[in-house]
């Protein structure tokens, strides 16, 4: 297989030259990767498989291996079982809707849904209306049944935790995070209160050699990582430093991560037990499974992988739970207390404002504010969940989008910014308006 240059060192750290290795490595430029791949390219077929076409920690999430890693997450690195529900959530297979010529647009292009799919390198589309299963697809050998990785979908379920934590009384939003982990005083999120955590409007900012997603990923073991790197996710946090503009929306890895590091200490068990008894147990069908650290630490904030029924399944508990009337159930409170709006004037200046005009963000979910309480989790390298409440839909689209961009390692950094308009959350927003449109009653 070709191979791309090596890039230039541009002055870089040793660190940072490792880690972007990683992720950063080949692009566009590197015609043998452009594209991402499927079992059908080779990749770990055979016995044993052919060296070029192993997957391994430096080429994991390079297509045209990212594809095979997103759908394998369990042999890529260590995980934690999350278990599923002894009654799951039920849905039903209703007659199917004709969705694959539905139009729209993709920047001036016009797009189908089958080629937006095709193209998006998805692997899972799933659209439930009331519960019923009306459109269903699975490409490039994906299966049903088959875990999925979410990446930072992860954060919403962390979100909701922590939401019923504090519906119990169990953390107070206002408080400082350091006053659950005394670890955590004098470093950005210890700093902050619970809410700004949740909000992602921590004053922080990482060492240019080690960004929150690699350096993260380093800590987890999802990538090499040298001597200089945080070699777990307490270290990770320990790394970050305070930085000016406090209130400001900046998307990163780390404020998560040290909410769930609270919620362990609050109650003695770890996350995945966590999400199993309070979350897993009221909808899944399947287990699911957690990325862990080398201490066992669970990547709260990127690291679950389940199937895409399950995924749906996820989102039609939280669109049911909008549905209902309120109730002393925390569960109930965390999902109502998620959703009040949030603040698009802080989110409009954040770094993932492009593209989602009118947004806001609470308890790590995207809120669309169109009027009718649409709500979003999204995730690196593709991974969507949309809820309706309004027009009782759910869509998840579970892909394996190459994407290498470097993130920001500030408030003051560049904003995220998709590289293809194919991508971006625009043309997802025009499918989602555009699927909507065919189910109107």
């Amino acid at each position: 297989m070709p191979k791309c240059p090596a890039r230039p060192a541009s002055g870089k750290s040793t660190a940072n030259l490792v880690l972007g290795a990683a992720l950063l490595l080949c692009s566009a430029t590197c015609p043998a990767l452009a594209a991402n791949g499927s079992a059908a390219n080779g990749v770990m077929q055979g016995f044993p498989p052919t060296p070029e076409l192993r997957v391994n920690k430096l080429n994991a999430f390079q297509p045209p291996f990212l594809r095979w890693s997103i759908r394998h997450a369990r042999e890529v690195s260590a995980t934690r079982n999350i278990g599923r529900a002894a009654h799951p959530l039920s849905l039903l297979d209703a007659a199917m809707r004709d969705l694959d010529q539905v139009t729209f647009k993709a920047g001036e292009e016009d797009l189908t849904l089958a080629r937006y799919l095709q193209d998006t390198s998805t692997d899972g589309l799933i659209v439930l209306q009331r519960g019923n299963v009306i459109f269903e697809r699975y490409l490039e050998g994906f299966e049903p049944g088959q875990p999925h990785i979410w990446a930072s979908m992860t954060k919403s379920v962390t979100g909701l935790l922590a939401a019923q934590f504090i519906a119990e009384g169990k953390l107070d939003p206002q408080a400082k995070l350091a006053s659950y982990v005394p670890e955590l005083s004098g470093t950005p999120f210890g700093e902050a209160t619970v809410q700004a955590n949740l909000d992602m409007q921590v004053a922080v900012a990482y060492p240019e050699a080690v960004p929150p997603d690699l350096g993260l990923f380093a800590a987890t073991g999802l990538i090499p990582r040298n001597a200089t790197m945080p070699g777990d996710i307490y270290a990770f946090l320990k790394i970050a430093q305070m930085a000016p503009g406090e209130g400001r929306f900046f998307y990163q890895n780390g404020s998560p991560e040290a909410l769930a590091w609270a919620m362990r200490r609050i109650s003695g068990l770890n996350w995945a037990q966590l999400v199993q008894q309070r979350i897993w147990s009221r909808f899944a069908q399947e287990d699911a499974y957690v990325q862990i650290d080398e201490l066992g630490t669970e990547m709260a904030s990127g690291g679950i992988s389940s199937n895409l029924r399950d995924t749906a399944r996820f989102a039609e508990l939280v669109r049911r739970e909008l549905a209902q009337k309120p109730s002393s159930d925390s569960f109930n409170q965390a999902v109502r207390s998620t959703f009040q709006p949030g603040d698009p004037t802080i989110f409009a200046q954040g770094n993932l404002a492009p593209g989602r005009p009118g947004y806001a963000y609470r308890n790590y979910w995207f809120q669309r504010n169109d009027g009718e309480g649409s709500v979003e989790a999204s995730g690196r390298f593709g991974q969507k969940i949309y809820i309706n409440p309004k027009r009782e839909v759910v869509i998840v689209k579970l892909s394996s989008t190459a994407d290498q961009a470097r993130r920001a390692t500030s408030a003051d950094g560049e904003a995220k910014v998709a590289a293809r308009m194919i991508d971006s959350p625009v043309t997802f927003n025009n499918m989602v308006n555009a699927v909507l449109a065919q189910l109107r009653d």
